[in-house]
């Protein structure tokens, strides 16, 4: 079980019920999370997180993030190992990159 998250300001943060609540704290606080906006930051974060559910066998996360990933390349024609980081960064800064991750990711739920 996940234990409560706490801001740098010392208040409680809600636990996250799933991946795309994850998703919407980090967007809404990212410094809280990432220290910065950074696509890099987020992917890593993302990728540790990821990591850290499989070995708590907690497919709510996992599962979401994996369908996320396989739906952006399916969207973008990826074919290769590119990463949804390694597509957005060859178009945009690293800012940019982490804003359009979070516009992907919302017409993502918005479809599922």
């Amino acid at each position: 079980m996940m234990l409560f998250l706490r801001d740098f300001c010392g208040g409680i943060m809600d636990n996250p019920e799933n991946f795309y609540e994850l998703l919407l704290m980090i967007k809404q606080r990212p410094g809280a999370f990432l220290g910065e906006k950074s696509a890099l930051k987020l992917k890593s974060f993302l990728d540790g997180f990821e990591y850290a559910m499989c070995l708590c066998n907690n497919d709510i996360f996992t599962m979401s993030y994996a369908d996320l990933k396989n739906w952006f390349e399916m969207k973008h024609n990826i074919k290769t190992t590119e990463s949804w980081y390694d597509h957005l960064i060859s178009l945009y800064d690293d800012v940019q990159a982490f804003d359009v991750f979070f516009s992907e990711a919302e017409d993502f739920y918005k479809l599922n």
